[in-house]
């Protein structure tokens, strides 16, 4: 007779204090497998792919508590984004360009990120976690093109 193993999402959602159900099971792996920018629609329409009486509104609860929990952050990719995406909370800080021309967004990390922290920390003692900031403009491929 063999033991269940609970994966290592199960483990999370455990030690993060949350029983562990279907629904949030459900939305934790796709926000932590995904590599695209989902929003609560776009993880909504993955769900249904696997539950067909999945609402909208469960995908939301669900989301609101993976991320009181700090299993999952938001993000926003610029000011004509409208909605917010979500990332596993345990991927490395890093941000977002988006293109206004061909409107991929590129992922980014930068260590000029943690000296303004720092910086901001011992001029206003600041106690600083989370940075979130999006940058817009051309990418390298549209700002040749379109020169």
């Amino acid at each position: 007779m063999s033991e269940y193993m609970p994966s290592v999402l199960e483990r999370e959602l455990r030690e993060a204090g949350l029983r562990v159900t279907s629904q949030r099971l459900q939305v934790f792996k796709i926000v932590s497998e995904s590599d695209a920018h989902l929003s609560a629609e776009d993880i909504h329409v993955l769900v249904r792919e696997q539950d067909g009486d999945a609402s909208l509104a469960t995908v939301y609860r669900t989301l609101k508590v993976l991320r009181e929990a700090g299993l999952v952050a938001p993000h926003y990719l610029g000011k004509d984004h409208e909605k917010e995406h979500f990332e596993p909370s345990s991927k490395p800080e890093h941000f977002h360009f988006t293109c206004h021309r061909c409107g991929q967004v590129f992922e980014f990390e930068t260590e000029l990120v943690n000296a303004l922290k720092t910086r901001l920390r011992k001029d206003k003692g600041w106690v600083l976690g989370h940075a979130c900031m999006c940058l817009e403009g051309l990418c390298s491929d549209c700002k040749t093109m379109y020169a």
